[in-house]
């Protein structure tokens, strides 16, 4: 575990970028190691036109403290393709309550099969079902997608 170059304190954006091109990624290891230095560059990544890329550092702002990490993850359960929009939903969970709510309120109202199955998952895992009671039960009734209708009827089953 011998490294040529001295650590420092200082943010290396190619670091960052060769950490986010490999397959596997151990996102804890990588919040902890890039911080919120890091930060305007996930942003900047996620908003681009490289997906893999942005699911990437979506994923990875789910794992960095601060309030510009839940800035970026509330901006990114809004817009940009559903991985990312995925990824929002489920980095709600390392968030507290108040931002956690705030992401899955937006992404409850999503049209993405998935990324509604990632905020209800989140939702639950966070115990906080019952602060989307009626978003759950309207999706239990209405959505499209009959396999998220009867998770969603699951929940509301959980609830009562």
């Amino acid at each position: 575990m011998a490294q040529a170059k001295k650590k420092t304190s200082e943010f290396d954006p190619q670091e960052l970028l060769a950490f986010l091109r490999q397959d596997e990624l151990d996102y804890p290891a990588g919040a902890k190691k890039f911080g919120e230095a890091a930060l305007p560059l996930l942003a900047e990544l996620i908003e681009g036109n490289d997906e893999n890329l942005s699911i990437k550092a979506a994923y990875l702002v789910g794992y960095i403290s601060g309030t510009g990490a839940d800035e970026i993850l509330k901006a990114a359960a809004d817009r940009g393709i559903a991985p990312v929009r995925i990824a929002a939903a489920y980095g709600a969970q390392k968030r507290e309550p108040k931002i956690a709510e705030a992401i899955l309120q937006r992404s409850l109202d999503d049209n993405d099969p998935s990324v509604v199955k990632f905020a209800m998952r989140s939702a639950s895992a966070l115990k906080m079902e019952k602060n989307f009671k009626s978003k759950i039960d309207h999706i239990s009734k209405t959505f499209l997608n009959d396999s998220i209708k009867s998770d969603a009827m699951e929940l509301m089953k959980k609830m009562k």
